[in-house]
């Protein structure tokens, strides 16, 4: 299939993640005075929108595979970037409050649904680079994070949440950190 066609193709899932995520915090600035805010579902929220510019800037190499010129290829670099729009869809509300909201409460409450598609996406996106043969170098390092995702899943413990989150910020410094090695 013809790389630009793939790229529309992505950037109209792109657009529609990144569309969402920043509609829903819209929303949430609109009725700050009703909002609870707490710094976890922010960090995941960058996180989500972080995901999609890091994949939107290597979407060039996955482009380029050979990987991607079959119907199964195509599918399987599809399944992470189709896993990232429902993240990205699911991590802040989409309702504009109308009374006060607990944002933290309303993450705890939908923590299943989104570890389980956090967990799927880095076992996708593991599996996807490391078939991708100009993307092989460190394609086992978004795998750190399945443990603790699949364990927030079932727990409402703060302090793994915290934990958690503050490893996806270490992981992002981290991704970046490897990103200027690359360039230099």
């Amino acid at each position: 299939m013809d790389s630009d066609l793939l790229l529309l193709f992505f950037s109209i899932i792109a657009g529609l993640g990144l569309a969402d995520l920043i509609t829903s915090l819209h929303r949430l600035l609109r009725a700050r005075k009703l909002i609870k805010w707490h710094w976890i579902p922010m960090v995941h929220a960058f996180a989500a929108f972080q995901g999609m510019i890091n994949i939107w800037y290597n979407v060039s190499i996955d482009l380029s595979s050979p990987l991607v010129t079959t119907s199964l290829g195509f599918f399987i670099w599809l399944i992470p970037i189709i896993l990232l729009l429902l993240i990205m869809l699911a991590v802040l509300p989409d309702h504009q409050p109308n009374e006060p909201f607990d944002i933290y409460s309303w993450y705890i409450e939908h923590r299943k649904y989104y570890y389980t598609l956090l967990t799927l996406f880095i076992l996708s996106i593991s599996i996807n680079r490391s078939l991708i043969e100009e993307a092989q170098s460190y394609w086992y390092l978004p795998l750190i994070l399945v443990i603790p995702f699949a364990i927030l899943i079932f727990t409402k413990k703060f302090w793994l949440h915290a934990l958690v989150t503050v490893l996806i910020v270490l992981f992002l410094l981290g991704t970046l950190a490897i990103q200027l090695m690359e360039l230099s």
